[in-house]
């Protein structure tokens, strides 16, 4: 709650240093007093076969155990990883659709059937996922723009070449055609392999170590993108149990509140003690 939050800070009246990160387009964030650091050796994390929602396994800090919990998972919602794993495969099917579609057309001009595949660049599922699609990735989103043009092109090709054999002119539409499978096709299907890479190159995670004394760590988080410190006032608080986030128990029994402040994005402020019970699984673990 509002009240509890503010009250164990010490602060009511000053602002709040919160340090943020992201899971997709959510930002999350915690008081920096609870983070002890940030490491990198998410590879050092030893599996365990114990049930337990987001539970990764275990760490070493100084010698001493450490439980991993992966955040997204652990409030039931996707991870970063999760979800660049769903776009790769998406960006590998609409390839496909389009070597699919460049095929098709070929068979249609050689055999002289009728072409059934989408003539409209805007109406083809990629065209339509592509108008939709937003990514605070910059790399990306410029790599996307650079679809438009090739995509539009492809499209196009069907009307000009069909028109071209409806009226006696095969064999300059199947020259045509080959010269667009080593260009423009070529083209869009390098945008596709360069917009995966960008999008893998995105899937790593850091291990955030929260601590209670600001010595000794409680447990490790894994989460997707560091953010920044963000200071806050009080008045940018809002308790979760009041206000749109009450209305979600998964979130209420981890998210205390949110901070809402102009030109920054929203916070969802997580409460450290209620990510688990980690007495009870270090339990398990012994």
């Amino acid at each position: 709650m509002a009240t509890n939050h503010m009250a164990n800070s010490g602060k009511s009246d000053q602002a709040r240093q919160i340090f943020t990160f992201f899971v997709e387009d959510m930002m999350f964030g915690l008081d920096v007093e609870n983070v002890l650091m940030l490491g990198q050796d998410v590879n050092e994390i030893q599996r365990l076969p114990i049930e337990e929602q987001g539970f990764c396994g275990v760490t070493k800090f100084q010698g001493a155990v450490v439980p991993v919990m992966d955040f997204a998972h652990r409030i039931g919602i996707a991870s970063g990883l999760d979800v660049k794993s769903k776009l790769i495969e998406l960006l590998t099917v609409r390839e496909n659709d389009h070597i699919e579609w460049f095929n098709a057309l070929e068979a249609s001009l050689k055999n002289d059937v009728a072409f059934t595949k989408e003539t409209n660049a805007k109406e083809c599922e990629f065209g339509k996922w592509y108008s939709s699609f937003e990514t605070r990735d910059e790399t990306l989103t410029e790599l996307l723009a650079a679809f438009e043009e090739p995509h539009n092109a492809l499209h196009d090709l069907a009307e000009q070449l069909l028109s071209l054999r409806d009226n006696g002119k095969s064999d300059e539409a199947m020259e045509r055609l080959r010269h667009e499978r080593t260009t423009t096709l070529r083209r869009l299907r390098a945008l596709f392999s360069r917009a995966r890479e960008q999008v893998k190159s995105g899937m790593r995670q850091v291990l955030l170590f929260v601590t209670l004394d600001g010595k000794t760590p409680r447990y490790a988080l894994l989460i997707d993108e560091i953010n920044d410190v963000v200071n806050y006032t009080p008045q940018d608080y809002q308790s979760s149990r009041g206000g749109a986030l009450g209305l979600f128990s998964k979130i209420e029994n981890v998210i205390d509140g949110i901070y809402t402040s102009k030109n920054k994005s929203d916070c969802l402020y997580f409460n450290v003690n209620k990510m688990t019970d980690i007495d009870e699984i270090m339990k398990k673990v012994g």
